[in-house]
């Protein structure tokens, strides 16, 4: 039984005669999907005696023009979609010698490329079973079997997705062996019991033909001194907080890994030459959720942590933050946690390799007055200043600071005070340390399937995402607030991310910049 498991090219888009796409396209940054799923699959088939070779295709790193696939009007402007990574033609023989072929899928803007990819791969292998996963997957499963897939899995597919091929193998009906429904001839597998993450055996990097191709992060080149190869890395799985915005929810209840199970992935990374770590998890500090009495819902959370963090420095690791932290959990008892952060943030850059944390993603999300009614993980101002200056204290040098646009009271107004907030917060940031980089990822709000925001507002999106899934992605607006239009919110986005970085956007993401700004914006 031969399963191919593939990551599609990737998608960029573009103004019409503009050079640069709107939203970075950065495909050398490591992935864990495949390799995680690979890696729970494979151990359930060699214990139920079912003989399956795997392999992992990453498209996007292969070499090949972009190709145009679509045009739509955004709008003044017309956008021109690109796909990046090799030719659909370049994974014919592979499609032709797989039994079965998977694809993964978070990002509802790959959607059109990820259909495209799966019926090109069945027209060439009529007989293979096509099979799609992830989140954007398992929010809206039967657009998926729609265009031009068999069956797609929801959720976690590490023992469903074994549970298929074994069915595949043996002859047997799937729909014995796990929840399904039928979609006309597809099959939607339905997501089952939760994985225990003690369980999850180390990532199949084996299944990676070059590691060192993963050089990227993601977030903007890391400094000199962190090596390659990177990998992502995920240490629990959920999160406690119930943001509208996020599909994490979908994921279940939260769990996370003990620290001797994650030095048992650590060593097996270090086996595998891995140097760099990105901690790409929902939510890193949710160990140490409390109660509303302030007591911690695992008793062991904090300690945990921080013998998390000491294994990674005493096996000389670097590692950043590359999906966020809840920052206000540093301050959860009234004082700043510094052992807390001194154990994430340690880092040595005394040697010709950097050890230890070099960047930490911090998601400010919305910046207006009492943001813990809008996301109850955030902090007042005046308190996300005392923690983020602390973090510089501790040697920190690289902020990249996450901000939402485009809330339904959003004005030019708000927009305004938004701006004036962060330059407040770049400016202290300045004066605290003149070594330290921050970079501020300006954000248009967007409505992800399956988050509660898009089951409640879809019907005031401004497109069709099942025509023109590209919209939806945070580098454009997709619908208005109640005061500004949706390009207009997008013009309010491109306005505050040159105010506020500057030159530093072509060193970090490389993507648009209106012409008519680039040499008249000083940098702040």
């Amino acid at each position: 039984m031969r399963v191919t498991l593939l990551y599609a090219p990737y998608p960029g888009q573009s103004f019409r005669d503009e050079d640069t796409t709107i939203s970075p396209v950065r495909v050398r940054n490591p992935k864990s999907a495949l390799v995680t799923l690979a890696a729970g699959a494979r151990a359930y088939l060699r214990e139920w005696g079912v003989d399956a070779e795997f392999k992992i295709v990453d498209t996007q790193v292969d070499d090949g023009e972009p190709l145009h696939y679509a045009s739509f009007q955004y709008g003044p402007r017309t956008i021109d979609c690109h796909r990046y990574g090799g030719p659909f033609e370049a994974y014919a023989d592979e499609a032709r010698a797989a039994d079965i072929i998977g694809i993964s899928n978070n990002f509802t803007n790959s959607a059109r490329v990820v259909a495209e990819f799966a019926t090109f791969l069945k027209q060439v292998n009529p007989n293979a079973l096509i099979v799609g996963g992830g989140m954007d997957v398992t929010a809206r499963p039967d657009w998926y079997l729609a265009n031009g897939f068999d069956v797609v899995i929801q959720l976690e597919g590490e023992l469903t997705f074994a549970k298929l091929i074994q069915a595949r193998a043996t002859g047997q009906p799937i729909e014995g062996m796990v929840m399904t429904r039928r979609v006309g001839d597809g099959l939607v597998i339905m997501g089952g019991a939760q994985l225990n993450l003690a369980e999850l055996p180390p990532m199949a990097l084996d299944l990676i033909d070059d590691l060192s191709v993963y050089d990227d992060t993601g977030e903007g080149q890391p400094p000199m001194t962190v090596r390659a190869p990177f990998t992502c890395f995920e240490t629990s799985r959920g999160c406690y907080r119930t943001c509208s915005f996020c599909a994490t929810p979908m994921r279940g209840h939260y769990r996370y890994m003990k620290p001797d199970v994650v030095r048992r992935h650590f060593e097996y990374l270090k086996s595998m030459g891995i140097s760099n770590i990105l901690f790409q998890e929902d939510n890193t500090l949710s160990r140490i959720q409390r109660s509303g009495r302030g007591t911690l819902l695992h008793d062991s959370g904090r300690e945990d942590t921080l013998e998390i963090f000491r294994i990674a420095r005493e096996m000389e690791f670097s590692w950043e933050f590359a999906n966020g932290l809840e920052f206000g959990k540093f301050l959860d008892l009234g004082e700043v946690d510094r052992e807390l952060m001194e154990t994430l943030f340690w880092n040595d850059t005394s040697g010709d390799r950097w050890v230890g944390c070099y960047r930490v993603q911090i998601p400010l999300e919305y910046l207006g007055d009492e943001p813990t009614k809008k996301f109850n993980k955030l902090r007042p101002f005046q308190e996300q200043l005392q923690i983020v200056t602390s973090m510089l204290d501790l040697g920190v040098r690289y902020l990249t600071f996450n901000m939402l646009i485009g809330h339904d009271d959003d004005d030019q107004a708000m927009i305004d005070m938004y701006l004036d907030r962060c330059l407040q917060l770049k400016a202290r940031l300045n004066e605290a340390s003149t070594e330290a980089t921050n970079y501020f990822n300006v954000f248009n709000r967007t409505l992800l399937p399956g988050t509660a925001d898009f089951r409640k507002k879809a019907d005031r999106l401004s497109f069709n995402i099942e025509e023109t899934p590209e919209v939806i992605s945070v580098y454009l607006s997709p619908m208005p607030s109640n005061h500004l239009s949706y390009y207009e919110l997008f013009e309010q986005r491109l306005r505050l991310t040159e105010a506020l970085n500057g030159s530093l956007i072509d060193q970090y993401d490389g993507i648009y910049r209106p012409r008519t700004q680039k040499e008249s914006v000083p940098v702040v």
